[in-house]
């Protein structure tokens, strides 16, 4: 598969089951990226909305019972975004038809990288610090 964002250690949280389902987000990244390459990027938008919408469904479910379960206080601001980004992804399938690949492909990058380098390495501390009472 042609990498356009490698997944790094700094990305890391505290959490070996988020770490993968972020690798997992950055992974669709890529399959866009490899179908942009192939000339595909096109038919590739809608089927890949679809599984980010669902995936991005279940990831931000189990972060936030995560979350919960270690009392990160700023939970409900995190729970923000994520509703944000919900809304935004349901916004892209229904204008999937006008998007290109290349727009929706900076559109992923910058916000899940800047969601996991900034707001998601907020909580790495609780997770490690609660990992580490029990």
């Amino acid at each position: 598969m042609t990498t356009y964002v490698a997944w790094k250690d700094y990305y890391t949280v505290g959490d070996q089951s988020l770490n993968d389902q972020h690798r997992q987000i950055i992974g669709l990244i890529n399959q866009l990226y490899e179908a942009m390459e192939e000339g595909n990027d096109q038919k590739a938008i809608k089927p890949l909305l679809d599984r980010l919408f669902q995936y991005t469904l279940n990831h931000f479910k189990y972060e936030e019972q995560e979350l919960q379960a270690h009392e990160y206080p700023e939970l409900a601001q995190h729970k923000a975004l994520h509703d944000e980004l919900r809304r935004k992804v349901i916004d892209l399938r229904e204008n999937a038809d006008l998007l290109t690949g290349q727009d929706l492909l900076h559109f992923l990058k910058r916000w899940w990288m800047g969601h996991i380098q900034g707001c998601d390495k907020k909580y790495a501390p609780y997770l490690q610090l609660s990992t580490s009472r029990r």
